[in-house]
């Protein structure tokens, strides 16, 4: 799925889009609100001529013409007032649901995407960073819709009553075009400027949250580099912020020309209409009618110009916000549904044969470096396997791809002959376990931070503390003081703080709570802990794995370890170098080759005898036998 340089969607589309997710959420709220706000214009706009029959009545010293006058107008300000007063609370009301129901749109789109290539590509960020800028505002699209529909009907009542006085005083708001057509060009020029610096604010964002966490805290001190940051954060928003103040400046010099332009024009037109003497129509015939006739000259003209400058700029703030923001949001469904749209089969309930990696290249998106070339490899059912190589080999690269976080550049990936990319992700993903090195901290009660892992059993005490035996964790609730009850992380009231390790026992308990997966990746999740503790771990776990996953389901289990004395004990070990599959075989048969991995566990070996000659234990580690595999 490679969309993220695609454009935007059409406006109009975008645009109705969003009008029929806001009708979804609430048809007769938004219903009220557009008719109330429209109908509010008619008295705004018709101001003008209560004010001018008004001194049409006084010039003429006639008594019921300025009762009537007087009436009139304050109809129009009742009228105005109490359709202002509804217009305004339903779309506050409307604003809060459409509000609640965005948010959680984008965010089901967000962890929805079958992959995660969305989350590491920076064009895609950048993309994004605009959208969740101004996600909040996009609930006031519909406000601001049916607000600049007003002002139009507005401006056209308006040009009506000066054309009332003279046909050719509705040429008057063609000197208002040129100052529209500025604000939607401008409008665009400034929003390309926003995004191009989309990176720099992401950086800015991104020091002050190094600046200003306690994990950083420490290291930040230690090496003094306070200073360094405040100034590396006010580049980043000045590299951000520079070019957008000068384009709206330019901007700026624009709007001021074009408003000079229409001041000029209507001047001419006030001149006119109190030189002609006029030969009005409507309630302006009769005495007095010259003096009404510049009134309302003067009064509708200021308000076509206050409702010109209302439209050009509710045009160019719909345009900049709300309208990218919703092209933006299209963009993201459509990019979304792209990769739901391929799957149209169900996962298998079980593995009888195996996965199989028929000539996998993979290249990070936005990227031209291959990270897999041609990868070929069969893991068979109901097995264990390892995978090692050196740092940036591509074994959690190759880990992802088996997870379906990623789709090959090329080549393809099968689960017993069906290929991964046409499986239902969700229903995929529903059927794998896991614990990964950079694992996420869940600052819930204990109960919760494991459980998560199996939403469906949450509340199964027996299921969760069965998964933190697994893991080895129970020593970690053993010390906290309300065992599972205990509130964890310390920004949340009675919240315990726990060690890397501790978080780490708890991250691996998470990815145990799925009994019987299809697939179980373990990508380096006990980095943290002693090798014996891990060696143990992974030693109890594998031969648990066989005696469990291979009859139910054929599960295959991955492990990825630094650690040659925990890979040893898999039924298979992959090692990755050079871009591919450098050797795959049994322990015994690597060993055996004398090549490159019989050179690193030789290293590895010789180091961890060297340094804990004395402990017989941890010697031990590389002298345990491989559980039977059959």
């Amino acid at each position: 799925m490679n969309q993220s340089t695609d454009p935007l969607p059409p406006a109009g589309a975008a645009l109705a889009r969003s009008l029929r997710r806001g009708y979804r959420t609430n048809p007769g709220l938004i219903t009220v609100a557009l008719v109330t706000t429209l109908a509010a214009a008619a008295p705004d706009a018709l101001f003008a001529l209560g004010l001018a029959a008004l001194v049409q009545g006084v010039t003429a010293g006639d008594g019921l013409r300025i009762t009537e006058a007087v009436a009139f107008v304050g109809v129009l300000a009742t009228a105005s007032w109490l359709l202002n007063v509804v217009s305004d609370r339903a779309n506050r009301r409307f604003a809060d649901r459409a509000a609640v129901a965005l948010e959680a749109h984008v965010a089901e789109l967000q962890s929805t995407i079958s992959t995660i290539e969305h989350h590491e590509r920076a064009d895609h960020l950048d993309r994004i960073s605009v959208l969740r800028d101004h996600a909040d505002a996009l609930s006031l699209l519909y406000s601001q819709l049916f607000s600049t529909v007003g002002t139009l009907v507005r401006l056209v009542l308006t040009v009506g009553l000066l054309m009332s006085v003279d046909p050719l005083f509705g040429l008057l708001a063609l000197a208002a075009v040129p100052g529209v057509l500025v604000a939607n060009r401008r409008s665009a020029v400034e929003k390309a400027v926003e995004e191009a610096g989309a990176q720099h604010e992401r950086r800015a964002r991104h020091l002050f949250d190094l600046g200003t966490s306690a994990a950083a805290g420490k290291e930040i001190r230690v090496a003094g580099v306070q200073q360094w940051l405040r100034e590396q954060h006010w580049a980043a928003w000045t590299r951000r912020s520079a070019p957008l103040t000068r384009v709206r400046w330019v901007s700026t010099a624009w709007s001021a020309a074009c408003a000079t332009l229409f001041g000029a024009a209507f001047l001419a037109v006030v001149a006119v209409a109190a030189h002609q003497g006029g030969s009005g129509s409507g309630v302006l015939r009769g005495s007095g009618q010259t003096a009404a006739q510049v009134a309302l000259v003067l009064a509708a003209g200021s308000r076509l110009s206050q409702f010109i400058s209302d439209s050009a700029s509710q045009t160019q703030f719909f345009r900049a916000i709300w309208l990218d923001v919703a092209r933006r949001l299209a963009w993201l469904e459509d990019f979304a549904a792209a990769g739901a749209a391929r799957a149209d089969r169900p996962a298998p309930q079980r593995i009888r044969h195996g996965i199989r990696l028929e000539e996998v290249t993979f290249r990070y998106p936005g990227t031209d470096r291959t990270v897999l070339d041609r990868v070929n490899l069969d893991l068979p059912a109901g097995t264990v396997i390892a995978i090692v190589g050196e740092n940036g080999a591509g074994k959690s690269t190759l880990v992802k791809l088996l997870c379906g976080f990623y789709t090959p550049t090329s080549g393809r990936i099968t689960v017993d002959g069906a290929d991964l990319g046409r499986i239902d992700p969700a229903d995929w993903r529903r059927r794998l376990a896991g614990a990964f090195q950079d694992f996420f901290r869940f600052e819930y009660p204990a109960r919760v931070a494991v459980g998560v892992g199996d939403l469906d059993r949450i509340a199964d005490d027996d299921a969760v503390r069965h998964a933190i035996e697994r893991a080895g964790a129970q020593d970690v609730i053993d010390r906290l003081e309300h065992g599972l009850d205990s509130q964890l992380g310390l920004t949340w009231p009675g919240g315990t703080d726990l060690s890397h390790g501790q978080w780490q026992k708890l991250a691996l308990a998470r990815g145990f709570m799925r009994d019987t997966p299809l697939l179980l990746v373990l990508d380096e999740p006990t980095s943290a802990l002693d090798a014996e503790i891990e060696h143990a771990l992974f030693e109890r776990f594998a031969a648990a794995a066989h005696a469990d996953t291979r009859a139910e389901t054929g599960g295959i289990t991955l492990l990825v370890s630094h650690r040659f004395s925990t890979v040893r004990m898999a039924d298979l070990i992959i090692v990755l170098s050079g871009e591919t599959v450098a050797e795959y075989g049994t322990h015994e048969q690597l060993t055996a080759r004398a090549g490159i991995y019989a050179e690193l566990y030789g290293i590895q070996e010789s180091a961890y005898r060297a340094g804990y000659q004395n402990s017989g234990a941890t010697a031990s580690l590389f002298t345990s036998t491989s559980p039977d595999p059959a």
